[in-house]
């Protein structure tokens, strides 16, 4: 189970508990349970008011019945989960004393028989501000769950695990030590297009170690795929869905990752939900309505995303005149792809017609180049993918400019560059809160009406 909290929320509620060394401190959380019942989302992180006390001292609190259930209220309302939080003045770790498991086994059971669970409790160290959680989802025994605090990088907090490493990837820990790999093993990532350059992003992450993958796609190898997915074969043409080869390389690996295949399209047969429970989403899609779809749930289920993609000029002659790629990592504290010009609205529209509206459209000219296949080339694709997923290392593990991650990197590949990109900071958007182009607001009514 998983607890996911907004940095932008969660660091001035811990540093307001934590202000006071001489007394402990409490609050709530009340989260919003997405689908698959596995993932929590903190909606509101509420501190108990000076008032609301009966007894706080440094190592003994007690909140007087009344405030605590004005706090909780709207999970009742609403059928959220409660965390309860108070602080450990003067710790540098987290742990649960024994008049916290008493304390807990009086309100525990209260909470059940105001509304279902799951429900918890977190402590604080307040010389670290660094939490512990742990989590009852019938009234018996709690078990520890991992907080995903989500910014610009991802900060995993979970209880220390001494089980060994797993020698396959010693020479990866030599880079991201044992903590970064095992924030690796627990992670969770969705791949929306197993494409060209989907299929690169995927086999990395499988050699990565990464423990879990939901890949998303409804198409089959054709031959003109074989020369750039990685794992096709010559008689998987026409024969083999996409996301299968993809299964059957990690099978064939077996490093232990459990792969999810969705045979279909984002926005049709598979809707955003199935995959809110995810730790991060890759974006690999050449499609405008599947983009807008990752973009818009990036923001409400508060889920780091990866876009990328290529594009070429080519001449009558067919020489390449011009080669770019991009990868833009958007999310929590980050500017939207809309913000960035890559979600088209008319691609939106387009996409998001009838089969036979689309057909009709096309035949009488309002409809130009959107099947039109694209340029790909495996080399160029495995260098977007490759710094697709060492940006998701970043972004989980800390690795590496972790102060300062990149929000967008361009590739000009004739010119045998890549630089960053920034977008001016004024300015608000519907989608990040920041900035909003004119023509966004038909993208984004589109983009929730997930028409197929």
């Amino acid at each position: 189970m998983i607890l996911r909290i907004l940095e932008s929320q969660w660091t001035p509620f811990a540093n307001k508990l934590c202000a006071r060394r001489d007394v402990e401190s409490a609050g709530v959380i009340l989260a919003e349970r997405l689908q698959g019942d596995q993932v929590l989302l903190a909606r509101h992180l509420l501190p108990v008011p000076d008032d609301g006390y009966m007894i706080r001292r440094i190592d003994q609190l007690r909140i007087d019945p009344l405030s605590l259930n004005r706090l909780i209220r709207p999970a009742r309302d609403g059928g959220m989960s409660v965390f309860t939080v108070h602080t450990h003045p003067r710790s540098n770790r987290p742990w649960f004393s024994m008049a916290d498991d008493a304390g807990d086994s009086r309100l525990m059971p209260s909470l059940f028989d105001q509304m279902s669970g799951p429900h918890g409790s977190i402590v604080i160290a307040c010389d670290t501000c660094e939490p512990g959680a742990r989590l009852w989802r019938e009234r018996g025994t709690p078990v520890d769950i991992v907080l995903r605090v989500v910014g610009k990088t991802i900060q995993t907090h979970t209880k220390a695990d001494r089980t060994p490493g797993e020698s396959w990837f010693d020479r990866q820990v030599l880079a991201l030590g044992e903590a970064g790999q095992r924030v690796l093993r627990r992670l969770h990532v969705a791949i929306v297009g197993l494409g060209g350059t989907g299929s690169v992003v995927f086999a990395q992450l499988v050699h990565l170690g990464v423990g879990r993958i939901t890949i998303i796609d409804d198409d089959r190898v054709e031959h003109p795929n074989i020369s750039r997915i990685i794992g096709a074969t010559a008689p998987d043409a026409g024969v083999t869905t996409k996301v299968d080869v993809a299964a059957r390389y990690a099978e064939n690996l077996g490093l232990g990752t459990h792969v999810e295949v969705m045979h279909g399209r984002l926005g049709g047969n598979v809707s955003v939900e199935d995959i809110e429970g995810c730790d991060v989403l890759l974006s690999c899609v050449d499609r405008h309505l599947p983009r807008a779809l990752l973009n818009r749930l990036a923001y409400a289920r508060a889920i780091p995303l990866i876009d990328m993609g290529s594009a070429f000029r080519i001449d009558i002659s067919g020489r390449i005149t011009g080669g770019a790629g991009r990868v833009v990592i958007v999310g929590p504290d980050r500017r939207c792809l809309a913000c960035w010009g890559h979600i088209d609205p008319d691609r939106v529209r387009i996409e998001s017609l009838p089969p036979g509206e689309r057909t009709s459209q096309a035949a009488e000219g309002y409809v130009d180049g959107v099947d039109i296949p694209q340029p790909s080339v495996v080399a160029f694709n495995t260098a977007i993918a490759g710094t697709a997923v060492v940006e998701l290392v970043r972004l989980v593990t800390r690795y590496g400019g972790a102060d300062d991650p990149p929000m967008r990197l361009s590739f000009d590949f004739l010119e045998g560059t890549v630089r960053r990109n920034v977008l001016p900071a004024e300015g608000s958007c519907g989608i990040c809160l920041r900035r909003k182009p004119a023509d966004a607001r038909l993208m984004l009514s589109l983009a929730e009406k997930k028409l197929p």
